[in-house]
C-alpha cells in the first residue's frame, strides 16, 4: 500500500473502480434514491418556514435546532459507529427517518402545522443525522479496499450531489404543483428505498472489525478526540475545516436568505440556484472519482476559494450571475470536503474511522446552529450581504491559519512531504 496521501507517480483511479465491489454498488444505488428525497425535503421545509414568518431568524432557528444535535451528539455516534454493526445502524436511521419525514407530511397536509412542529421534527433529523453522518462515512471503507478508497468516497459524495442536484429542482417543481406535503412524503418513501438497498448488502460483502476492548461510549470518544489533537496532519485539517464548517456550510440558511432578498427569485428560481449549487457539488465529485489521494495544496486552495466565492454572491443581485457563483461555490465546497474526508480516512487506524469521521460531521454540519444563528442575526439586524460577505472572509482567514500552521508543522519535521499515512491494519 502507498504510505503517502498524494507524491509523485500515484496511479489515477478508474472513475467506477468502486462500483465493481457489489455491497458499494448497492449501498450507490440506494443512496443516489435516497438523496434527492431529503434535498427536496430541506427545500420544501425552508420555503415554509419563510411563507409562515416573513423572518431570516425564524428560518435560521429551524437549522439551529435541525443541527444543534449533530453538534452535540456526533462524537457519541462516531463511537458507535465503532462499536456496532453499521450496516444495521444504517437501516435504523432510514426507518426513524421515514417516519419523521411522513408525520411532518401529515401534519402539514391537515393544515395543522406550527412552527412548533417544524422545530420539534427538525430536531428528531438532527438526531438521526448525528448518528447517520459518521456511520455513512466510516461504512465506505467497510465495503471497498483501501486502495479504491478514494475512488469510493468521491463516489459516495457523488451520490450526495446527484441530489443535490436533482432534489431542489424536484423540490420546487412539487412545491409548485402540490405544495410542501407530497415533498415531504416523497422523502419518507425515499428513506425506505434505501432501508431496502442496505438488506440486499451481504454481510460477507463488509471488512469485520477488530476486536476491540469493551470501554465506556466517552472513553472511546475520549481516545478519538486524543488521537485526533496529537496527529499534526489531523490538527491543520481539523483547523481549516472548523472554519469552513462553521462560517461557510450553512447553505440551509444562506441560500433562502440570497434567494429571497438579495436576488427576489420566486419558487422555481429559488430551485434553481439550489440546483446550480448541486451541479458544482456534481461536478467536482465526478472529478474527484478520477483524481486519487489528496494533496494538502489541493484542500487549502479549495477552502480560499469558496470563501472567496462567498464574498462574491453576497454582493451579486443577477439572477444568472448567482447562478454561476453558486456553481463555482457547491465546486469548491465539496472539493474540500470530499478531500477531507477521504484524508481523514486515509490517516485513521480501522476502529477509529468512525470517531474522526464524526469529527468532520461535527465541524461542517454540526457547527451550523452557531453559523446559522449567526447569519441570520447579522442578516436581519444590519443586512443579508454583510452577513453572506463576513462568513466569507471568516472561511478564508481560517484556510490561511491552517496553511500557516501546516508550514510551521513542516518546518519543524512533524508534518512529512505528502502528511503521510497511518497504519490502518487490516482492510477488504
Amino acid at each position: 500500500m502507498d504510505a503517502q496521501l498524494s507524491g509523485a507517480g500515484v496511479h489515477v483511479a478508474r472513475v467506477d473502480r468502486a462500483l465493481h465491489v457489489p455491497g458499494f454498488r448497492r449501498y450507490f444505488i440506494g443512496s443516489v434514491i435516497s438523496v434527492p428525497g431529503n434535498w427536496m425535503q430541506m427545500t420544501a421545509q425552508a420555503w415554509l418556514v419563510l411563507d409562515m414568518t416573513g423572518s431570516p431568524m425564524a428560518l435560521a432557528w429551524v437549522t439551529t435546532l435541525q443541527f444543534l444535535p449533530i453538534m452535540l451528539f456526533s462524537l457519541l455516534g462516531g463511537a458507535v459507529a465503532d462499536r456496532f454493526p453499521r450496516r444495521k445502524l444504517l437501516m435504523g436511521t432510514q426507518v426513524i427517518g421515514a417516519i419523521q419525514a411522513a408525520t411532518l407530511a401529515a401534519i402539514v397536509a391537515m393544515g395543522a402545522v406550527q412552527m412548533w412542529h417544524i422545530l420539534a421534527l427538525a430536531s428528531i433529523l438532527g438526531c438521526i443525522t448525528a448518528i447517520d453522518q459518521p456511520v455513512r462515512q466510516a461504512f465506505v471503507a467497510d465495503l471497498v479496499p483501501l486502495s479504491a478508497l478514494p475512488n469510493g468516497i468521491a463516489l459516495g459524495a457523488m451520490s450526495m450531489n446527484i441530489g443535490r442536484v436533482l432534489g431542489p429542482a424536484l423540490g420546487g417543481l412539487v412545491l409548485a404543483a402540490s405544495g410542501p406535503p407530497a415533498a415531504f412524503a416523497l422523502n419518507a418513501v425515499t428513506f425506505l428505498v434505501f432501508a431496502a438497498a442496505l438488506t440486499r448488502i451481504r454481510p460477507d460483502h463488509i471488512a469485520p472489525h477488530p476486536a476491540r476492548p469493551k470501554t465506556s461510549l466517552l472513553a472511546d470518544v475520549r481516545e478519538g478526540l486524543s488521537f485526533a489533537l496529537t496527529t499534526p496532519a489531523l490538527q491543520v485539517l481539523l483547523v481549516a475545516t472548523g472554519f469552513i464548517g462553521l462560517f461557510g456550510q450553512n447553505f440551509s440558511t444562506m441560500v433562502p436568505l440570497v434567494a429571497e432578498l438579495i436576488v427576489h427569485a420566486t419558487k422555481a428560481q429559488f430551485g434553481l440556484l439550489n440546483s446550480c449549487l448541486g451541479i458544482g457539488s456534481f461536478l467536482a465529485a465526478l472529478t474527484l472519482t478520477r483524481a486519487g489521494k489528496p494533496r494538502p495544496a489541493r484542500i487549502l486552495m479549495a477552502g480560499f476559494a469558496f470563501g472567496l466565492l462567498l464574498i462574491a454572491i453576497a454582493r451579486t443581485e443577477t439572477l444568472w450571475l448567482s447562478c454561476a457563483l453558486f456553481l463555482a461555490v457547491g465546486f469548491c465546497a465539496v472539493v474540500f470536503s470530499t478531500s477531507v474526508q477521504t484524508s481523514l480516512q486515509l490517516l485513521t487506524p480501522v476502529h477509529m474511522r468512525g470517531r474522526l469521521a464524526s469529527m468532520v460531521t461535527l465541524l461542517i454540519v454540526g457547527s451550523s446552529p452557531i453559523g446559522a444563528l449567526l447569519t441570520g442575526l447579522v442578516a436581519e439586524q444590519v443586512a443579508v450581504w454583510l452577513a453572506v460577505a463576513l462568513n466569507g472572509v471568516m472561511c478564508m482567514a481560517g484556510i490561511a491559519l491552517a496553511g500557516r500552521q501546516a508550514l510551521a508543522l513542516g518546518r519543524r519535521g512533524r508534518l512529512p512531504k505528502g502528511w503521510a499515512r497511518a497504519e490502518t491494519g487490516p482492510n477488504l
